[in-house]
């Protein structure tokens, strides 16, 4: 009797042994990526595509057999509602209760500023996707932060490419008093002057993020009289600019210089608001891209059928960064976040965007950048851009040398 009660539970144990194992081979741990945005709020418009763009990807991505062995790809997402002290608390929950394998987002720079910091401490490698700030992987950077994105230097530098080719030579400045509005404007004006010397500043407007009556802005600089102005408004901020700097005759009597103006966020909401003739920086243009036209239109079809619009930078971004990190995972062998970060660094990626290399020294992807010049075009109720000015990352980057001598500079500060 004893024997065939031993004999009933080893076969028990073995039958559940054999089980387990069989359900581990069939459905390995997946790969759990957080992903976190300000899904409420202001920026919701912007971010809710770019977790669609991510989540096209990681569905490619599994059905082509996933990673390391078959694991899946699966996503945590929270919303940091614009907020640092929110995002960091949200990062901490989902490395340690939701146990994540490491962090993408933000779209705030603010926000990304005080989540590197977390990342840091934590030692959980954050990857950055929409916000901008040079700082992040400038002064800031470290080895648990890198960027699958353009920053400000290659923002503002593009458009200072663009905007010296002008006869401008006085100029004026409004931005989003935050982190954003004065690093990009600072990474414009620095580099306007290498490329046009002689050019002049006349002043600077820092509304508030959110702004909403910009008559006294308008009304300023038109007394000012400046050949051209730069802005860093962005999302709302800027269409409701444009629409009202329309009723002043604004754009007759200045250049604009606008970042942002050329991606599908600020055109289509506009439509025949937006003016012609005004200098827009953009990312990404579902008609105009370089290579790999055949592959982008795939995006854009699923991209349409799941959001039922076109797909604007953002959202272009959280596909093309889930195949770079999907390509690093391959490399690293690993999820682990000190590996996962050293195969990114020094790395080269085949994008939709273009080729593009993480640089080694500070996490900071190549990704090429555009300048065009908005025009009415009958195939579509919205403008588009000609006359594209395009930078490729590495030629306006700083060297090593110069992000060593900005970290020396910064740590000298108490930073």
């Amino acid at each position: 009797m004893r024997v065939r009660v031993l004999t009933n539970i080893l076969v028990s144990i073995v039958t559940l042994t054999f089980l387990a194992a069989s359900t581990s081979a069939a459905d390995p741990k997946p790969i759990k990526i957080g992903l976190l945005y300000s899904l409420s709020g202001m920026a919701a418009v912007y971010t809710k595509g770019t977790v669609i763009g991510h989540q096209i990807a990681a569905e490619e991505i599994n059905a082509a057999g996933g990673l390391l062995g078959g694991r899946k790809i699966e996503y945590v997402i929270r919303d940091d509602k614009l907020k640092p002290g929110i995002a960091v608390e949200e990062f901490r929950r989902m490395v340690t209760r939701d146990q994540v394998d490491f962090v993408m987002g933000v779209i705030s720079s603010g926000v990304a500023l005080a989540v590197s910091e977390v990342a840091k401490e934590m030692k959980v490698l954050f990857v950055d996707t929409i916000a901008q700030t040079a700082a992040l992987t400038e002064e800031q950077g470290h080895d648990y932060v890198v960027r699958l994105n353009t920053n400000s230097v290659i923002l503002g530098r593009t458009a200072a490419l663009a905007a010296a080719k002008g006869p401008w030579k006085s100029y004026y400045f409004i931005g989003p008093d935050y982190e954003w509005g004065h690093r990009v404007n600072a990474d414009f004006w620095e580099y306007l002057q290498t490329k046009k010397p002689g050019v002049t500043k006349m002043g600077d407007l820092w509304p508030k993020l959110g702004e909403r009556d910009f008559s006294a802005h308008i009304t300023a600089i038109l007394n000012a009289k400046p050949d051209a102005v730069f802005t860093s408004l962005w999302g709302g901020d800027l269409i409701a600019f444009i629409k009202q700097a329309n009723a002043y005759g604004f754009f007759d009597k200045v250049q604009f210089v606008a970042t942002g103006a050329g991606d599908l966020d600020i055109l289509e909401p506009l439509g025949a608001e937006m003016p012609n003739g005004i200098l827009a920086t953009f990312l990404y243009a579902f008609d105009y891209l370089p290579i790999k036209q055949a592959q982008n239109e795939k995006f854009i079809e699923e991209f349409k059928k799941r959001a039922g619009y076109l797909p604007k930078s953002g959202d272009i971004i959280g596909y093309v960064s889930t195949y770079i990190m999907a390509e690093a995972i391959k490399k690293a062998g690993s999820t682990d976040s000190a590996k996962l970060g050293a195969a990114l660094r020094g790395s080269r990626y085949e994008t939709l965007l273009g080729d593009i290399t993480v640089r080694d020294f500070d996490g900071q992807a190549t990704f090429p950048y555009n300048t065009g010049v908005t025009f009415s075009d009958p195939k579509y109720p919205f403008k588009r851009l000609k006359d594209v000015t395009r930078a490729n990352g590495e030629d306006v980057l700083q060297s090593k040398e110069e992000i060593e001598k900005i970290r020396a500079e910064f740590k000298k500060k108490g930073g």
